[in-house]
């Protein structure tokens, strides 16, 4: 039980010695995250999009074969695009 008297001991030291920012630094910390949120939220999007027109691509230049399946995988991917079933 000592042990654990010690460590809570030392972490409530640690958290007295905690330094806080004032208000003025804490909103600009605060939109700094927010404006690379809004950014890479944007830029996951755009790739999404530009994953989904170059599948949609390949689909359209090599259209499903019914003697082939070889691209069963690439299949799959398109129809899961589409909204399709599988």
């Amino acid at each position: 039980m000592n042990k654990f008297t010690r460590y809570f001991r030392g972490v409530g030291e640690e958290a007295r010695r905690i330094r806080w920012p004032d208000q003025k630094t804490l909103w600009k910390a605060v939109g700094i995250v927010l404006v690379i949120a809004v950014f890479s939220a944007l830029f996951i999007a755009l790739a999404d999009w530009l994953t989904i027109q170059i599948m949609q691509g390949f689909s359209n230049a090599f259209p499903k074969s019914s003697t082939s399946s070889s691209g069963a995988a690439a299949d799959l991917i398109v129809t899961i695009i589409n909204g399709g079933q599988f």
